[in-house]
């Protein structure tokens, strides 16, 4: 059994990756079986397709007026029964983008990240 430091530094390299921009870290993080659920995409985006999402990611944040730079507050953290779960408040620095997050790391790889969007105008 995995230790909770070992998740922990499983899901800080996670992060990581998409800070750098570092394709081969995200995926040596992520499972074969991982998701990420961006509900600004018509389904939610595999393993294999997580490349492709970064670099739309990229290119949506710098569109905004961003360029990658995120501030993460208001984190909730549980590890128990082996997953790791991360609440956070995330915003592209620069930008109005916004939103909450959970992302749950598993022994070996982290499983997924379901994004959501706050937006006070609506």
């Amino acid at each position: 059994m995995m230790s909770d430091s070992k998740r922990l530094e499983l899901r800080e390299s996670y992060i990581q990756g998409w800070d750098d921009m570092d394709l081969e870290r995200l995926l040596a993080t992520t499972a074969p079986n991982f998701f990420f659920d961006d509900p600004v995409q018509p389904k939610a985006v595999d393993h294999t397709a997580l490349v492709s999402h970064m670099q739309r990611w990229n290119a949506r944040t710098r569109a905004l007026g961003g360029n990658n730079e995120w501030q993460l507050t208001h984190r909730l953290r549980d590890d128990a029964g082996s997953i790791l779960t991360d609440w956070e408040w995330w915003q592209v620095i620069g930008t109005e983008t916004q939103g909450a997050v959970p992302i749950l790391t598993i022994d070996d790889r982290v499983l997924l990240e379901r994004i959501t969007y706050f937006d006070r105008s609506q």
